[in-house]
């Protein structure tokens, strides 16, 4: 279970908020006292200070890229950029006006660009130009609140606080052509929104009163589930500063909620990431529910953060080996100590290699890292994990300390991705099946019934079948609705195939239509922080479907 501590109190209604790296400090503004705020966090003590007064009901707040300017949205209908340094709204430039109840911003200073959804029963998605001020209205929303954006610029997602059936829903919206997909429904008052983790499959969404939590909603499966409960009154936006710590704010609290927490009885090696040894069996790792980051089965892969519980370390130790397979680890890498990304280097002691110092793994963020292992110079196959602790010198502690084993199963291997072109069953001769051509055009014939299937053959896998697949399929600018196949359209690799959509489905209530089919194989495979999206694959085929 996650450990909640009050940070800072008195606040005049914590909404929205954004994190300053180099300084350690939550920027947020305060709704009902029009303020821009600070408080200073871990590993100094908590150290709360207003920056700026004078907003007009501020809703959220995004930093600069360089940390110097604050963009704060008001609920009045502006939106300002402010320096730091002299906060006040009077000191403001205002980059636009007139919108209705802006809510949550989305920033994004590489295109000149912010993004903001307006609060209404016909709410707005809108883009706004960072020079002119100019807005252009993307789509239309029922009561939207949070947004956040794909790093890609493809997607964005908006919590929606809708009373209908589908109370409390998280939309994604393809920005190209608008189209609308429910991720999931039935939440409570959804609020501002944050990438759980690096991959963008996970989204960290507060639920407002009653409710008063955190849920985790899985956009790739549509799922949701409550990982942070009993928050204090109307959470409103939440950030991660490191791995496996929350900054919640909640109206007249700041909230610290931490999910690597450490004991007198837990083991010295207490895991990979925010995955506990606990939960990793035959090498793979499956998380419970109700944790910040849930897994299946996965395999490791990438830069693995080892946790080491330092309480546990004896007096008397003051170096520690990472090794994999008995082998010490010699790689330097990099943790946050008072705000500031300092490299560690593995240190040699009397004569022994890959020696890190003790003493400085309880001002370590994430709390507890002990050091990184590069996962991706290991074969794809079990490999063992220990720590063991050193004294001054570079001996055996008397008695020696290890931690206990660790066995993990690497695997670092690509997915695969592949569609061949379709075909479909023609009734006029000849009766072999039409095929798409290179061009992508695909004659049904004339006299098809529409009850016949188009084929679409293709390939998805993994090496060690450590991925999922899923088939979208689209006509023009929205997504195809299928109402019955021939194998699914998604689910673990290896992909049956081929896939067979309904004729009638692809066209709709066309003669002549444009299909693409989307194939994208996703894989299982974690660093105890992230999915490894890098090993994922994907396919495109566009195709013409006539007469």
């Amino acid at each position: 279970m996650p450990t909640l501590t009050q940070l800072t109190a008195g606040l005049g209604g914590a909404i929205g908020s954004d994190f300053r790296t180099a300084q350690n400090q939550l920027i947020f503004v305060e709704f009902a006292t029009g303020k821009l705020s600070s408080l200073t966090v871990a590993p100094a003590p908590p150290a709360f200070k207003v920056l700026g007064t004078g907003y007009n009901q501020p809703e959220d707040v995004k930093l600069s890229a360089d940390g110097v300017h604050a963009y704060v949205i008001e609920r009045t209908g502006d939106l300002v950029r402010v320096a730091l340094t002299s906060a006040n709204r009077s000191a403001a430039t205002v980059i636009a006006t007139g919108m209705t109840a802006p809510q949550q911003l989305f920033l994004d200073e590489a295109h000149n660009a912010a993004y903001v959804v307006e609060f209404a029963a016909a709410g707005s998605l809108l883009k706004i130009n960072l020079t002119s001020g100019a807005k252009t209205v993307l789509t239309t929303l029922n009561n939207p609140v949070g947004l956040v954006l794909t790093s890609d610029l493809q997607f964005a997602y908006v919590s929606e606080q809708t009373t209908g059936p589908d109370l409390g829903r998280i939309t994604q919206i393809q920005l190209s052509t608008a189209a609308h997909t429910t991720i999931v429904t039935g939440l409570t008052a959804p609020f501002f929104l944050t990438w759980a983790d690096a991959a963008q499959d996970s989204l960290l969404v507060p639920q407002r009163d009653p409710a008063n939590s955190i849920v985790a909603v899985n956009v790739i499966a549509r799922t949701s589930s409550v990982v942070v409960g009993g928050l204090p009154f109307r959470p409103s936006s939440v950030v991660s500063p490191y791995s496996g710590v929350l900054l919640v704010c909640c109206d007249g609290v700041i909230e610290e909620v931490a999910f690597v927490t450490f004991s007198k009885t837990a083991p010295l090696l207490w895991g990979i990431g925010l995955i506990p040894a606990t939960s990793v069996t035959a090498g793979l790792a499956t998380t419970p529910a109700g944790s910040l980051y849930q897994v299946t089965n996965s395999p490791f892969g990438g830069s693995l953060p080892i946790i080491v519980n330092n309480l546990v370390i004896p007096a008397g130790a003051s170096f520690y080996q990472i090794k994999v397979d008995g082998v010490p680890q010699v790689n330097t890498w990099n943790a946050f100590i008072g705000g500031i990304l300092t490299p560690i280097p593995a240190q040699t002691v009397g004569g022994v290699v890959g020696c890190y110092p003790v003493a400085g793994l309880p001002g370590y963020f994430p709390a507890g890292i002990g050091g990184v292992v590069d996962s991706t110079t290991l074969t794809n196959a079990p490999h063992t994990i220990v720590i063991h602790l050193l004294n001054s010198t570079g001996g055996d502690l008397s008695p020696d300390v290890t931690s206990v084993p660790l066995t993990i199963l690497v695997n670092n291997q690509q997915c695969v991705a592949v569609l061949s072109p379709p075909t479909v069953n023609s009734p006029i001769p000849p009766t072999t099946p039409a095929t798409a051509d290179a061009c992508g055009l695909l004659h049904y014939g004339p006299g098809t019934p529409k009850s016949n299937t188009v084929s679409f053959p293709l390939t998805a896998t993994q090496p060690g079948n450590f991925a999922t697949f899923s088939l979208s399929l689209y006509r023009g600018p929205g997504p195809v609705t299928t109402t019955g196949t021939i194998n699914p359209l998604s689910g673990p690799v290896p992909a049956a195939s081929p896939i067979q959509i309904k004729l009638s489905d692809l066209l709709g209530p066309c003669a002549t239509a444009g299909v693409a089919a989307i194939l994208y194989v996703a894989a299982n495979i974690t660093s105890g922080l992230s999915r490894q999206s890098q090993y994922d694959a994907e396919a495109v085929f566009a195709l013409a479907m006539t007469t």
